[in-house]
């Protein structure tokens, strides 16, 4: 399912993160685990999100981070300690990997560049590519071109309330909307700022225009370590 190609040109905001010689860098597939208390807070605090006017409820949606714990709102939690009690569980999860992932650089020419990859299904231990090996990286215009348009490009930081770690590199999206459906397709590839990870992120989502429901929706992060000549920083699925 993986081809190799040589490659002499340098894949842009995409330089360093993985090889470019046809060998695949090994990671894996991860996700939040958090503790039992954690869950029943989240279910409370759910609850009394769902019972905020709409106006309300949307403006503290919007003011939250991706993957990142929120910001106190005294209408959301009845005062401050019970805040902080979720936030202390919140620290308490754990990265777990799910996968075997590998993921690789070969130019395709005129600064078009393709995502080698692989990964294994842990039930059946079959090997199949990846589904962001599907878009194709220009590095001229720092832009992933899917079937669905052009991802553009904008800076990515995250802070240490990220549930991934402190982090800094690039974000691609694309919204598209048409008469029959709103298609949002995101690519996210950044460092931990103490060295230890590469995160890359694929995110798809795809809704009828005309009912609102669900079409067709997919995600997933991968979490490769960064290892260096002098230590082994980490391995994939540590915080």
């Amino acid at each position: 399912m993986l081809s190799v190609a040589v490659c002499a040109e340098s894949p842009g905001a995409l330089e360093g993160y993985f090889p470019t010689d046809g060998t695949l860098k090994q990671g894996a597939a991860v996700r939040p685990v958090f503790t039992k208390e954690f869950a029943e807070q989240q279910r409370s605090f759910a609850t009394k999100l769902a019972s905020l006017s709409e106006e309300k409820r949307k403006a503290f949606l919007e003011g939250i981070a991706p993957d990142s714990v929120p910001n106190y709102d005294a209408e959301v939690w009845p005062d401050k300690a019970e805040y902080d009690k979720f936030v202390s569980e919140w620290k308490k999860s754990v990265i777990q990997p799910v996968a075997i992932v590998a993921l690789g650089l070969h130019s395709s020419g005129q600064n078009q560049w393709n995502i080698l990859s692989s990964t294994i299904d842990p039930k059946t231990r079959r090997q199949s590519p990846l589904t962001i090996g599907a878009l194709k990286y220009d590095a001229s215009k720092n832009a992933w071109i899917s079937n669905n348009g052009e991802l553009a490009a904008k800076p990515y930081t995250a802070t240490d309330a990220n549930i991934y770690g402190a982090q800094t590199g690039t974000e691609w999206s694309l919204s598209k909307e048409d008469d029959l459906s709103r298609i949002r397709e995101t690519v996210r590839v950044t460092k931990t700022t103490d060295g230890k990870f590469i995160y890359v992120s694929y995110a798809f989502a795809e809704q009828s225009a005309i009912s609102g429901s669900v079409l067709a929706q997919g995600a997933y992060m991968l979490q490769f370590p960064i290892v260096t000549p002098a230590a082994n920083m980490g391995a994939p699925g540590r915080r």
